[in-house]
């Protein structure tokens, strides 16, 4: 039997066709998702044109959204979205497209002003490419696998050592893609590491890998900057700030001035919502691996910018930076070392039960929480743990998730392990 050989035409032919089809090897991922609209961004091998596919069924993807450039980082905006609503997508080109999957789905903000509750996973210092990370992520997925998170906010130190763009496409987006990233509304911070020990953010490719919704888009005040932003999602007001960001004035925002510092009072002073958590890098309370008693940013942020989370009564103050997890009681006036911390001048909570707090009229003090064991893991300072910790562990490494409805705060710190390992609630009158 003679078997035709393919003709060099042939094999040209489907050499052609081959390459036009671009392997996707980042993504996809969501950016500024709000209650009308979202960013699906991935990257293809090949410079290729942009295509979105969408609907309300993996099985019936009826509206499509085409961009004619050829691009590698392809950005794709959907808009004219239902509130709290998931739609389904899947991305390609003219060429190709990537086969439609029920866990590739896009879910909408609540709308602006919604009672709803949200449910909130964050994550610090975590992508390390460690046992570690991957722990704490299966944790994750195994404890919220009948209940997903609606929200993910990271706390900086998201791809080690320098934040590179190939440290994120090992470290970050091949560990978190499959149950996050293409399904989860992703509003994050950068960290030391993400700007490689630097304090201009026109270096760190973190700014060319997410959007932020900085123009308002969720409810909080336009800030025009992709250090810093906020959002309301639920009844919750989320601030994200930017720790290491330094102004062309030289200013940072733990100097308590300067443009960022400034439009944080404004943003909080506005902000109606019942609960806000404002999260950041370098926390003003730590004696992990990292201590606050000697390290100026810390000291810093102690003293120039918990005045302002206690005035405007955040609630929840989360960072990482310090691999270890700590969380204070509610704190007022503390802006000393650890050393000179009283509980009965600095502590202002009222409690129905232990690590049960009741907030009435008169408020309480600010919770810190140190959450920075999602990758790396470990290190004490001279002092730890923290005469104003309730609970620290910097044996095992974990990420926290927030259950928040209008007059509840429920959280966990769930461990590597899969066990909870401190949890406290906020009720509000």
């Amino acid at each position: 039997m003679n078997i035709r050989k393919p003709s060099l035409f042939v094999l040209c032919f489907l050499l052609i066709q081959f390459a036009s089809i671009a392997q996707v090897v980042r993504g996809p991922y969501l950016q500024s998702v709000s209650p009308d609209q979202g960013i699906v961004r991935w990257r293809t091998e090949q410079a290729t044109d942009s295509r979105v596919v969408y609907g309300e069924s993996p099985k019936k993807l009826t509206k499509v959204i085409e961009l004619k450039q050829a691009v590698l980082d392809h950005e794709v905006i959907i808009t004219g979205l239902k509130p709290n609503k998931k739609y389904y997508y899947t991305i390609g080109s003219s060429k190709s497209m990537e086969a439609a999957s029920e866990k590739r789905f896009l879910m909408t903000a609540p709308k602006l002003g919604s009672t709803q509750a949200v449910r909130i996973w964050a994550l610090g210092d975590f992508g390390s490419g460690t046992k570690n990370q991957l722990e704490v992520k299966d944790a994750v997925v195994k404890y919220t696998k009948d209940h997903r998170p609606d929200a993910w906010i990271w706390l900086g130190d998201n791809a080690y050592s320098k934040g590179l763009d190939e440290e994120y496409q090992k470290k970050v987006f091949p560990i978190y893609q499959d149950e996050f990233f293409q399904n989860l509304n992703l509003y994050p911070a950068p960290g030391n590491h993400d700007y490689a020990g630097k304090h201009d953010p026109s270096e760190p490719p973190y700014f060319k890998i997410f959007n932020m919704p900085v123009q308002g888009e969720l409810g909080g005040l336009p800030s025009g900057n992709e250090s810093y932003y906020s959002v309301n999602y639920g009844q919750v007001h989320l601030v994200s700030i930017d720790s290491e960001l330094m102004e062309p004035s030289g200013l940072q925002v733990m100097d308590g001035k300067g443009a960022q510092y400034e439009w944080l009072e404004k943003d909080l002073a506005a902000n109606k919502l019942p609960w806000t958590i404002v999260y950041f890098h370098k926390p003003p309370y730590s004696k992990g691996s990292h201590d606050s008693d000697t390290e100026k940013d810390m000291l810093k942020m102690r003293q120039h910018v918990n005045p302002l989370f206690e005035k405007y009564k955040v609630d929840i103050v989360m960072a990482g930076h310090s691999h270890v997890y700590e969380r204070t009681h509610p704190l007022r006036g503390h802006y000393g070392i650890n050393a000179t911390f009283d509980p009965a001048k600095h502590v202002v909570e009222k409690t129905s039960a232990p690590n049960q707090y009741t907030v009435g009229k008169e408020g309480q003090g600010v919770i810190y929480i140190v959450n920075g064991s999602g990758g790396q893991l470990g290190g004490q300072r001279d002092g730890f743990p923290l005469k104003s910790a309730i609970y620290s562990n910097n044996k095992l490494g974990g990420s926290m998730i927030l259950d928040i409805s209008k007059n509840k705060l429920e959280a966990v710190w769930l461990g590597s392990d899969g066990e909870i390992h401190d949890q406290f609630t906020i009720s509000k009158n």
